[in-house]
This record gives C-alpha cells, sequence and structure tokens, in this order.
C-alpha cells in the first residue's frame, strides 16, 4: 500500500518533559489512524510537528513519499485546535474567507456544506450555531481544496453524546470516500468504532501500533456452559490449562494460559465426558488492552 507518511525517530522535548520520544509510525493511504493516549502522551505535539506548526528537535517526516515541503502541505486538511470563526458572518460567508487564505474556487463552499450537512443553514450566522454545527464547520473548512488527508485532534472534546455521534458518523462518511484519516483522541470508544489503526502513546513513547481489528481479536477469556453448570465448574478446574474460572449467570468464564487453545479445552472436556451447549471466546475489548498496556509500562 503507498505511504502517504513517514516518521522516523522522532523526538521533542520540553525541558524535561520527552514530549515525544523516538517515535516511528507509517500510515498508509485510506487508513482511519487513531492515536491514542491519555492526557499528556505526546499526541498533539506529534500532529503540530507532523504539521510543521512545531519544530522537531530530532528525527524526520515524510508526507506522500518527499521530504516536508509547502505543496505537499496543501494536501492536508486539519483542524488542531476549538473552531474560530467570525461570530457575526454567516457560514457562507466564513468559508468565503477561507477559500481565499487557501486559494480555492468559492463553488466548493456547496459540495462540502452538503457533506457537513449544514447546507440548509449556510446563511446563518456563526454564533447561532451548536458546539457540535461548529465543528461540523470547521470540518466543511478543512474539506475545502479537496485535501487527500484531514487530521483531527480530539474531534469530539466538548460535545454532548448526539454530537459525539454525529461527528464519528460524519468522519466515517468520509474516509469511506477514500480519505486518509489522522485522529489524535483519548476516547477509547471513539477510536474504536472509527479507526482502522491505532497507535497507542504514554509520556512520548509508543506501546502499541497496528489494526484496531488485530486488537480486538485477542481473546479475553472463554465462556462455557452446559446443562450441569456446576459439574462444569468443578472438571474446568481440573483443567491445567485455564486460570481464574468463574460462574457468571448461566455461563462459565475461564482465562486460557499463553499456547493453549480453546480446542484443547474442549478435547479435555469431552474426554470427561462434558457436553458442552455454549463456547465461544470472548474477545478484549480496546479499552483492556488499552489499559493492560499503560498497566505493563508504569
Amino acid at each position: 500500500m503507498e505511504k502517504i507518511l513517514s516518521i522516523e525517530n522522532l523526538n521533542k522535548k520540553y525541558g524535561r518533559i520527552h514530549a515525544v520520544n523516538n517515535l516511528n509510525l507509517e500510515i498508509n493511504r485510506g487508513n482511519v489512524f487513531g492515536i491514542l493516549g491519555p492526557n499528556g502522551s505526546g499526541k498533539t505535539t506529534t500532529l503540530g510537528i507532523i504539521l510543521s506548526v512545531i519544530n522537531a528537535d530530532s528525527g524526520a517526516f515524510s508526507w506522500f513519499g518527499n521530504p516536508n515541503s509547502k505543496e505537499d502541505r496543501k494536501k492536508i486538511g486539519s483542524i488542531l485546535e476549538q473552531p474560530i470563526f467570525y461570530p457575526y458572518l454567516s457560514a457562507v460567508k466564513n468559508l468565503r474567507i477561507i477559500c481565499d487564505i487557501k486559494g480555492v474556487n468559492y463553488s466548493e463552499i456547496e459540495r462540502v456544506l452538503h457533506i457537513v450537512d449544514l447546507f440548509e443553514r449556510r446563511d446563518s450566522k456563526y454564533r447561532t450555531f451548536s458546539y457540535g454545527m461548529k465543528q461540523r464547520l470547521a470540518i466543511a473548512a478543512a474539506l475545502l481544496g479537496k485535501p487527500e488527508v484531514l487530521i483531527f485532534d480530539e474531534p469530539t472534546n466538548g460535545l454532548d453524546p448526539k454530537g459525539i455521534a454525529e461527528i464519528r458518523e460524519l468522519i466515517i462518511n468520509i474516509a469511506r470516500q477514500g480519505m486518509t484519516i489522522i485522529l489524535a483522541s483519548h476516547l477509547l470508544d471513539e477510536v474504536q468504532k472509527t479507526c482502522s489503526h491505532v497507535a497507542v502513546l504514554k509520556n512520548g513513547n509508543k506501546l502499541f501500533s497496528g489494526k484496531v481489528s488485530d486488537v480486538l481479536s485477542i481473546s479475553d477469556a472463554v465462556e462455557l456452559s452446559s446443562n450441569n453448570l456446576e459439574l462444569l465448574s468443578l472438571v474446568i478446574k481440573e483443567f491445567e490449562g485455564t486460570t481464574d474460572v468463574n460462574i457468571e449467570k448461566d455461563l462459565i468464564v475461564a482465562r486460557l494460559k499463553a499456547g493453549t487453545t480453546i480446542y484443547d479445552l474442549n478435547y479435555f472436556l469431552i474426554g470427561k465426558g462434558i457436553v458442552l451447549t455454549h463456547l465461544a471466546e470472548r474477545k478484549k475489548s480496546l479499552e483492556n488492552q488499552f489499559l493492560e498496556l499503560l498497566t505493563e509500562n508504569e
């Protein structure tokens, strides 16, 4: 796949704080790439560096396989701070100002307003917009010029649940058109529901990078049930490949030791004359994986 962004050994310090520590990342075309981490993990600093807003102390990054250049930055739309527009101007007039700055034809305004579902409010003053509408107008502004990449820093911050759902759905719909999206967030649910890939940062260090689906495919536990749950709970404890056997309502939940498969467990139980009515892997949530990564790296 075509590499859109390559980051190599990136470093940035603020006094004693190592905000970005020897970071390496690769993002391919079409990825919806989440940079996930708690506050102070280096997410915003990383985005600032790759947008040439902040200078790195060392390391390098390249867009579209080329050294960083003004021409390539024109292919990138971004929202790093809170949306800022003129409150007394309409959506259309605010976007005309952005068009003038970007050198984009006014004819694009109607297209982007339709994308963010603000066309019917195009002549309304910005000050009358809800916070969610203001965020959508900021996305419309970022879409002017038909960029190849969109970058968001905490796009749902401060929104109510309805606003969060609207922005999430908008990002997903934009991604479906083939846009590459880089999204920094501390919200696990946002990344899990929106992103195809994720990198986890803590104190400037990358703890994990890969597909969200790979994280979610990791089994956290095994669920079992039979017609005799009490007998099953006794027998399963004889199996050396399980740990933490617990009863949850009409299910037994057990964790498997490394190297033990669900098939090994089923074979053992069959040998003991137990027929299961339910056997399934319980997938590890991104939240569990994220918390484990943070705990392991204390």
